[in-house]
């Protein structure tokens, strides 16, 4: 559940501290997961779907009288490891993602919630060590995580999805619609990639009224090993490039 006073989670360090400006009448506290609010650029305490930024080191108040957005910063641990409750989780997720909810819960389910690190080990019951990856760390490629096999079936990409090769294996024709670009932001980038040899195409569809090179839809990559490289520009998308048989 969300958290509603300080608290002390035990830890690991492996970075240096961070400082980064908060929210405007946003109170973060200490312990909680730290997210970026994707509409205004600044920290505050992690609601599912924000960029993962840290752990706060320390209570940071930016409610008092006369607050502003960036009038106070939170100091964040950046990538450390953490031992935390996660329901659920056994010796077999080790190496799978993990997500938080909001700033002091995390789930090994994906959907709507933001990542924030990968299972290094089970402590107990329902508690994992989690190693923590902020989105400020990441360089483009995390370890091996740069490569996702998506399921056999049209689908609603995720910011999860982002800055990966999506590879698809697909029996029939196909529907992927990206995600928005504000919520991706100027930067983003999305190869696909089709495996199978089927004679059936794998669509990209922009999200709502959205345009990629202009268009509707990119409807090309209708041969095994097509791929095209997509990249947001903050209003659109465009293809980088592409190899279409």
């Amino acid at each position: 559940m969300a958290l509603s006073a300080n608290r002390d989670v035990k830890f690991y360090a492996s970075q240096e501290l961070i400082d980064l400006p908060i929210d405007d009448n946003i109170r973060i506290y200490k312990g909680a997961f730290v997210g970026r609010n994707r509409a205004t650029g600044y920290a505050r305490g992690l609601v599912a779907g924000d960029e993962f930024l840290g752990l706060a080191y320390d209570q940071a108040d930016n409610t008092i009288l006369g607050h502003t957005a960036g009038g106070v910063t939170v100091r964040l641990h950046q990538s450390i490891d953490i031992v935390h409750a996660l329901s659920g989780v056994a010796q077999g997720d080790i190496g799978k993602d993990v997500y938080a909810s909001d700033d002091g819960t995390l789930t090994l389910s994906p959907t709507s919630n933001s990542r924030i690190g990968r299972v290094v080990a089970v402590e107990g019951a329902n508690t994992a060590r989690v190693r923590c990856e902020p989105v400020l760390q990441l360089s483009g490629s995390l370890e091996n995580e740069e490569i996702v096999a998506l399921a056999d079936a049209s689908a609603t990409l995720t910011l999860d999805q982002v800055n990966r090769v999506l590879l698809i294996a697909n029996s029939t024709a196909r529907t992927l619609t990206l995600p928005p670009v504000a919520s991706v932001r100027a930067g983003g980038w999305i190869r696909v990639v089709k495996t199978s040899a089927a004679a059936a195409a794998v669509t990209l569809d922009g999200n709502g009224a959205e345009t990629i090179d202009g268009s509707a839809t990119l409807a090309t990559i209708d041969a095994q090993y097509d791929v095209a490289h997509l990249v947001c520009t903050g209003t659109e998308w465009i293809v980088l490039s592409r190899d279409i048989a």
